[in-house]
């Protein structure tokens, strides 16, 4: 059985919530501790093209039978953290793909742990959306919520009716913290890792600056929460 520390992480959620954005900033968290690392990246807009060059980013279609070579990722020794990009929406047939893959055994049997990491916004779908994946994965998985600020100044949908059911089974919660649009932008048009950016003369100091603290929080965010820390594998 391979180690226990090896962990697959799932970005999981409605289509523009900020999966990709939320992978981006951990594959930096990742490269920065060095950990070894294999992506599987189901969207079919390049999103994580600015990391080519630092991980191996495989394109992977989960409604078409092409998964095999995630499971033979499994008994690899190369590979501290598998990446999986899940598309948005599409929440029932990612439970149906769970269950008839038998995702859940293969990972217990090889020892990884498995983390459903779900930006949120403001929206009651995102409540649906994480309340189907607790019913498939129940306490065989963990979770880590983020909220994305960048949607909405609270999350009453989210605090109202999830929060609690996500503490009893153990689940945790990051913030994302807003970034003007503008800001944003800047950054994706760059096509470099988010830490590349800030130091792309290119745009402007005024603008990286923010850039910097968005990335700083983020990283704080993750880093002061040891639940998160445990279930993203940077422990």
């Amino acid at each position: 059985m391979l180690k226990s520390s090896k962990r697959m992480v799932m970005t999981v959620g409605d289509s523009r919530v900020g999966k990709s954005t939320v992978m981006k900033l951990l594959l930096e968290l990742y490269q920065i501790q060095g950990k070894r690392l294999k992506v599987y990246d189901h969207d079919n807009r390049d999103r994580l093209l600015a990391y080519k060059d630092l991980v191996c980013i495989e394109k992977i279609d989960f409604f078409n039978k092409q998964t095999d070579r995630m499971f033979i990722d499994l008994v690899a020794a190369d590979i501290d953290i598998i990446l999986v990009d899940m598309p948005g929406q599409h929440i029932d047939k990612i439970c149906q793909y769970i269950v008839e893959s038998e995702l859940l055994e293969a990972l217990a049997e090889y020892g990884w742990k498995l983390t459903f990491l779900q930006p949120i916004s403001h929206r009651t779908d995102c409540i649906d959306y994480l309340t189907q994946i607790i019913q498939t994965a129940t306490n065989n998985a963990n979770y880590v919520i983020v909220k994305n600020y960048h949607f909405a100044p609270e999350f009453r949908e989210y605090d109202e009716k999830m929060q609690k059911t996500l503490l009893t089974i153990g689940g945790t919660s990051i913030n994302l913290m807003a970034l003007h649009r503008n800001h944003y932008q800047a950054m994706e048009k760059a096509v470099k890792p988010y830490s590349q950016v800030c130091q792309d003369l290119s745009i402007i100091l005024f603008w990286r600056s923010f850039i910097f603290q968005w990335i700083k929080n983020f990283r704080n965010s993750v880093i002061n929460n040891n639940l998160a820390i445990k279930y993203l594998g940077l422990d």
